[in-house]
């Protein structure tokens, strides 16, 4: 439910829409048995933010250049402005910039507005204040009725806009542009039960009005002043017959019943245009609002925070809620995934007695069988590294490379193993068999080639192919020449891994020794 209040002067009037839809309304009249009924109606009616809309005769609009100044050098300007137009009424005043001057400093253009007696509207006030209902501003009419320029067609230019809110008033208020920049309200003698010769009365005022503001230079005398009409259908007559457009006047009248339903007021019958403006008013923002001080909107603070602080609960609240339901969810899921596992778990213990629990202690020794069969496999491996071995494959090397022409008189056998210490490889000369560590051959090949003995070059080319041959391997490491054929010594010495000294005297000339490097059996 939406309601406001609204002030004519005299008499206040509660105005109640439900949605879109007039609800109903209820008039106060301005003495004491009126402030009870008022006083008495907002105790037991809802506490909810209302506005109030003005529409008295006793406010005053005037149009002021000021120097193009901001921020607090402006609201100073306009304070003393105030102060010295409407001293007594400085908690209901207003101002607005409307534009700036065309010619020399392009002074700001202002427009100020006051309630030049407050005493009228401040006992409604007071009961407003002591019922606790949160006023969210006060609202005039002359500036609420600019947001009715669009649904009329009336933007641009000089307009005149008139109205009737109460039947012995008529209000004109002057736009230029969509900006206000005067309003007047005139008191006229139309009979209360018969409105049809509104034009005969209005027709009078409207030209004192336009009159005005073509001497304050207002409205320039080459312009047309449109002047906008709003009255309710059985007025039509009258109103064409008084009101006729000329050279300097453009006449527009509208019914109230036709602009009610274009901003989308619905159920108010009233022959005014009292509904429509308090309808606009509740269509706008409550931070627009136009006179009063903090003092007025202060509870209208207090609900919005209130309401804030609710907003903010029903949130918390919601989410905690979201909260308990997804963690109430994730127990009931865990709660699933325990029982399953704990099904699972049964079932692979079953499974497990019937199949595998007799192979307990056969598990229970596989790290020590494993153990067993990795070091048999060293034996084996280490155990291959023998002298036939290396015989067999430098055997078939020779062979295979077809050599001939060479003698191998004695070969000199050892195994040896690779070991690693201190990131650096190094060689033992007695192998540990069940060590992990390489475990290669090392040898000293003698023999003789049968070339002359005068053809050193050929002896020394026939031993590289030799080394050649053998360094191909797969397996070979390293071939190392020790005597060449080009050498003579009278005495050759070599020390079998047994340590059993051996000396040959031989004929120097075409004999040679190698020494062989090769891996162990590989049996990957």
């Amino acid at each position: 439910m939406k309601r406001i209040f609204y002030f004519t002067g005299h008499r206040l009037s509660v105005l109640h829409w439900d949605a879109k839809a007039f609800s109903g309304t209820c008039t106060f009249e301005p003495d004491a048995r009126g402030f009870e009924k008022f006083e008495r109606y907002l105790q037991s009616a809802a506490k909810i933010r209302t506005k109030l809309l003005v529409d008295v005769i006793e406010e005053d609009f005037r149009l002021e250049t000021i120097p193009h100044v901001y921020g607090k050098d402006r609201k100073a300007v306009i304070s003393r402005l105030n102060d010295r137009y409407f001293r007594a009424s400085r908690q209901f005043t207003y101002s607005e910039i409307i534009g700036r001057e065309k010619t020399g400093r392009k002074d700001n253009k202002v427009l100020l507005g006051a309630i030049t007696n407050p005493s009228l509207i401040q006992p409604w006030l007071d009961i407003i204040e002591q019922c606790d209902v949160p006023l969210s501003g006060i609202w005039t009419l002359p500036l609420t009725s600019k947001f009715l320029l669009p649904v009329i067609n009336a933007r641009t230019g000089p307009v005149l806009l008139v109205s009737q809110q109460v039947n012995s008033n008529l209000r004109q208020t002057f736009f230029r542009d969509g900006k206000m920049i005067s309003s007047r309200q005139s008191v006229i003698n139309q009979d209360a039960t018969d409105i049809s010769k509104i034009g005969e009365f209005a027709k009078p005022e409207v030209d004192r009005t336009v009159k005005f503001l073509r001497s304050q230079q207002l409205i320039s005398s080459d312009e047309v002043v449109q002047v906008h009409i709003i009255a309710a259908d059985e007025q039509r007559e009258s109103l064409e017959k008084n009101f006729v457009a000329t050279e300097d006047e453009q006449i527009t009248i509208h019914d109230i019943k036709d602009v009610e339903k274009s901003i989308g007021c619905n159920g108010y019958d009233s022959k005014f245009c009292d509904g429509l403006y308090a309808w606009l008013c509740l269509k706008q923002l409550d931070a627009g609002s136009h006179y009063g001080s903090e003092k007025e909107r202060e509870r209208y603070v207090f609900s919005l925070a209130s309401t804030a602080i609710y907003a903010a609960s029903i949130i918390l609240l919601v989410l905690a809620l979201l909260i308990t339901e997804a963690n109430v969810s994730d127990a009931i899921e865990y709660k699933k995934s325990t029982e399953l596992l704990q099904t699972q778990e049964a079932g692979f213990r079953k499974t497990y007695k019937n199949k595998f629990e007799a192979y307990e202690d056969v598990f229970a020794n596989a790290a020590a069988m494993n153990t067993a069969v990795d070091l048999a496999d060293r034996i084996r491996r280490h155990g291959a590294v023998s002298p036939l071995d290396l015989y067999l494959e430098v055997g078939k090397a020779i062979e295979d490379a077809r050599i001939s022409g060479i003698t191998i008189d004695t070969i000199e056998w050892r195994s040896e193993q690779i070991r690693m210490k201190n990131g650096k490889p190094e060689v033992v000369a007695r192998p540990n068999i069940i060590s992990g560590d390489e475990v290669r051959h090392n040898a000293v090949i003698s023999g003789r080639i049968a070339i002359s003995n005068h053809d050193y070059s050929a002896s020394v080319d026939k031993i590289q192919e030799v080394i050649d041959t053998l360094g191909e391997h797969e397996r070979v490491v390293s071939v190392e020449a020790i005597d060449m054929p080009v050498e003579i010594r009278s005495d050759k010495k070599f020390a079998a891994e047994s340590g059993v000294s051996q000396d040959s005297k031989q004929e120097s000339e075409g004999s040679f020794s190698l020494r062989i490097i090769m891996s162990g059996v590989d049996d990957g």
